[in-house]
């Protein structure tokens, strides 16, 4: 059975909690809840804008995770992008892009969702004379 129904005061407790620690059962200690009761609660607070900025730290942490493995991921991929073999070396290029785009797509979308727009440039460096090689190799010429 249902507790009583949270407070004001204590859905703005759990609110901060949330957003410093990113951890829905430290704020339900906090004010002494469950913490699927808080995470319900946070999920559809009366704020528009505070239920976006939950959404926005829980997409944040999801995609923190996904970075991470992105990039042991990659670290696997350059390794075949060396490959005699040149499937390998394409299914490589393909999965590298595919990541890249997943990437893209997630930020723009955590742009759109906080307004926090991502810049306006990013760097990059290509070596040139290295992939024209490898694309000479792979395809024969």
């Amino acid at each position: 059975m249902p507790g009583p129904p949270i407070t004001p005061t204590e859905l703005a407790t759990a609110l901060d909690v949330y957003l410093r620690t990113a951890s829905f059962t430290q704020a339900a200690a906090a004010i002494g809840r469950t913490t699927s009761g808080v995470s319900r609660a946070l999920r559809r607070h009366p704020s528009k804008s505070d239920r976006a900025t939950v959404y926005a730290r829980e997409l944040e942490v999801v995609m923190s995770g996904a970075v991470r493995l992105q990039l042991i991921a990659l670290r696997v991929l350059r390794q075949m992008l060396a490959s005699d073999d040149a499937k390998v070396a394409q299914g490589a290029v393909a999965q590298i892009n595919d990541t890249s785009r997943a990437s893209g797509t997630a930020r723009t979308a955590l742009a759109k969702l906080t307004g926090e727009h991502a810049a306006e440039k990013v760097a990059v460096e290509v070596d040139d004379d290295a992939l024209l090689a490898k694309l000479n190799r792979l395809t024969g010429r």
